[in-house]
């Protein structure tokens, strides 16, 4: 049972250093979801393989790089040539990607290049909510689900995310029994938070999220991982504590990872936080970012804020 995936994260990060850079490839998607449409700008901004491999030569200390957007695979045939040269140097590659644009050639170029982990989002368990929430048409469902079922026969390790939301928090058994159904053995739960940025509002009261994670947890399978992301902070408080394959990661934005848009821009977190740091067309080195921080930085790592934590505990935990 491979735990690559979230290795990062299941270390409490002590001390700060850039190991994990997500990048944004394109800014552009074919989906029209709420959760992070109003962010990702589709402004067409974009980076190229080679000026992304040109960043990342100058990273000797990089562990990770997670390809995202947009909709990645917009840019797929550079997000296969980054992901080659990150495996030539034993730097783990994920690719973010709602998986509509892949198919079998697609697939298996990846998994030549050297993919590590492949990560999609799996929100709902028919086409028409799928279609509802994503404004795309119900018969790319069926597709997603055939990508992600020819991905799972590989090496590379599948990841699928639910978004724990009030139209999803009902549901979350019978979502993960999708998600085994079609071979894959890791499946994150990402807590929904309030993002002013976006106009997201739609989050699980706490009750609801505490019956939902218990339900996932007692329901689990043995040869499955569950990943409870933005939840470790309050994980005791409500009751849930780590067990073998059942892990609630240690968040590591701007602690560990950062974010890179396709202007130059850095952000301590894509949704969750962000604040532009810097800029590395403007002056702002990547690579010696922590020891010259900026001054936003210095902020957010002398005061942690936590969306997730404030959203379900407004009075502290």
């Amino acid at each position: 049972m491979s735990t690559r995936y979230k290795s990062l994260e299941l270390d409490k990060p002590l001390t700060y250093e850039l190991e994990g850079l997500e990048i944004g490839v394109t800014s552009n998607c074919n989906f029209r979801c709420d959760y992070c449409c109003a962010y990702n700008r589709n402004d067409g901004q974009s980076l190229d393989a080679k000026e992304v491999i040109r960043i990342l030569e100058e990273l000797p200390g990089l562990k990770r790089v997670r390809l995202s957007g947009g909709e990645v695979t917009l840019k797929f045939q550079e997000c296969v040539e980054i992901v080659a040269y990150c495996s030539s140097r034993g730097i783990q590659t994920q690719l973010n990607s709602n998986g509509s644009l892949l198919n079998a050639e697609r697939i298996e170029q990846l998994v030549e290049a050297g993919l590590t982990t492949i990560h999609i989002s799996f929100n709902f368990t028919t086409a028409e909510a799928f279609s509802r929430y994503y404004n795309i048409h119900p018969t790319i469902y069926a597709k997603i689900r055939e990508n992600i079922t020819m991905f799972a026969a590989t090496s590379v390790d599948v990841v699928l995310e639910t978004l724990l939301f009030n139209e999803t928090e009902g549901h979350m058994q019978e979502i993960s029994e999708h998600v085994y159904s079609m071979g894959v053995r890791t499946h994150e739960i990402q807590n929904s938070i309030i993002m002013d940025h976006t106009g997201w509002k739609s989050i699980a009261a706490r009750e609801q999220l505490k019956l939902a994670v218990q339900e996932l947890i007692d329901n689990k399978k043995q040869d499955t991982v569950l990943y409870f992301t933005c939840m470790d902070r309050f994980m005791e408080a409500l009751g849930f504590q780590e067990e073998p394959g059942v892990y609630f990661p240690h968040c590591i934005e701007g602690k560990k990872q950062l974010h890179l848009h396709g202007n130059g821009d850095i952000l301590i977190s894509e949704l969750c936080h962000p604040v532009i740091i810097g800029n590395i067309y403007q002056g702002t080195s990547l690579k010696d970012l922590y020891s010259n921080m900026p001054a936003p930085l210095a902020k957010f790592l002398d005061k942690q804020p936590c969306p997730a934590l404030d959203a379900l505990f407004p009075q502290g935990v």
